[in-house]
């Protein structure tokens, strides 16, 4: 549980270290890494619900107060506690030290867990509150794995919102992003990034994400695709794409993180790149990145502005590879170009969340002739928990999201 009170106020006085235990040590450190490398919230996936109709969805969400995280992020970016945590994480790694020097005949510490694990767990929390995260930023590591894939990690930086720009929010890691990028690495085939081998000499795929922020959902793609012999035989491009400065520049050192120097033998790469979602449509050429359609769109909390679907929508139009060209192999409905969106159902974002199905229709509504248009093929509820496990105070809260697929329509 994340305790809403200054570290100073409840770790082990740093002159006593040796008279606690290394169970309450380890405690202590816990409750540090909760304040100052927190977990994404609402990432843990509870089930998938499918939607089979587009009817009202009865689900009981319970959402809660946000002034305890207000009261949490004031702790966090107070600089005398954040010293305080530094001072006591050396001065607790001194002691350890210590007790590795000499017998254990001679130890005056209660020893249940071995002094190294305490050594590197708070030599962790010291890189993170001495190093980058002393500026406000965060450093995560997302492990990732299924039995097709394998373990993949992918390392973001959070950095914090620009000024006070909210516009910037792409600059954290939002739950919708964790929740779309495991769907990926467990279900590869279904966002049409499985290990099939479609028939030889055909074009490289190609990626693209909206909205990308951080870059784990891009940087996920890239990863799956980098771990399939089939893909790298055939070649793919991921394009991360993001409008504020701030957040580009971000984005491109995670991907320079996560891929330094040439990817294998060049085939799979990936790159950032600047979108503004609102002059795309309008443009007589574009960039060179995106003048070729993209046979995969990817989009995860990008939904927060009541204008932000109809602008999608009609970037889309450009982007999204057409029914002619763009199944891989037509037979295989993983196959046809699809953007898949992931979006939180806040309380304070009902009418943005809901503008989704007013800008796109569903397939079942529109005629079964004429030109192709972009639907909603699917949608279905995903269920998280808000907090993690260890948070027990708050283990009852939910964080629902929606995923929707969206493609051109087709004939049955």
């Amino acid at each position: 549980m994340i305790i809403t009170q200054p570290p100073s106020s409840y770790l082990p006085p740093i002159a006593k270290i040796a008279t606690y235990t290394s169970t309450q040590l380890l405690d202590a450190l816990a409750s540090l890494k909760l304040l100052y490398n927190p977990e994404v919230r609402g990432s843990r996936r509870i089930r998938p619900n499918p939607t089979c109709n587009q009817g009202k969805l009865s689900i009981d969400v319970k959402w809660s107060s946000s002034d305890e995280d207000n009261d949490i992020q004031l702790i966090r970016s107070d600089a005398f506690e954040r010293s305080y945590a530094i001072r006591w994480l050396i001065a607790l790694v001194a002691r350890m030290e210590d007790l590795l020097s000499i017998d254990d005949d001679d130890t005056q510490i209660e020893s249940t867990v071995h002094p190294e694990i305490l050594i590197q767990k708070a030599a962790s929390l010291l890189a993170i509150c001495a190093g980058v995260s002393a500026a406000g930023t965060v450093e995560r590591v997302f492990s990732l794995g299924s039995d097709e894939i394998g373990r993949i990690d992918v390392c973001v930086t959070d950095i914090p919102i620009e000024n006070q720009d909210y516009g910037s929010v792409g600059a954290q890691t939002w739950g919708g992003a964790c929740v779309l990028a495991e769907m990926i690495v467990d279900h590869p085939e279904q966002f049409g990034l499985g290990g099939k081998d479609y028939t030889s000499g055909k074009r490289p795929l190609r990626v693209l994400e909206l909205g990308a922020g951080t870059g784990l959902v891009g940087l996920t793609a890239a990863k799956v695709l980098l771990a399939s012999s089939a893909w790298r035989n055939r070649g793919a491009t991921v394009v991360a794409t993001d409008f504020y400065p701030s957040v580009l520049e971000n984005l491109k050192a995670n991907i320079d993180k996560n891929f330094p120097g040439d990817l294998s033998d060049g085939t799979i790469t990936i790159t950032s790149h600047f979108l503004d979602w609102s002059r795309l449509p309008a443009m007589s050429s574009l960039p060179k990145l995106l003048s070729e359609p993209f046979d995969i769109v990817f989009g995860a909390d990008i939904v927060y502005e009541a204008e932000h679907a109809t602008w999608i929508k009609k970037c889309l139009e450009q982007l999204l590879r057409r029914p002619s060209t763009s199944a891989v192999c037509p037979s295989d409905s993983n196959s046809r170009a699809t953007f898949h969106l992931v979006i939180p159902l806040r309380p304070t974002h009902v009418l943005e969340a809901s503008s989704i199905e007013t800008a796109f229709r569903w397939m079942g509504d529109i005629p079964r002739k004429g030109d192709p248009e972009l639907v909603i093929h699917s949608k279905e509820t995903i269920l998280c928990e808000a907090y993690g496990s260890g948070d027990v105070k708050r283990s009852g809260d939910i964080v629902e999201y929606l995923y929707y697929r969206v493609g051109w329509s087709y004939q049955s």
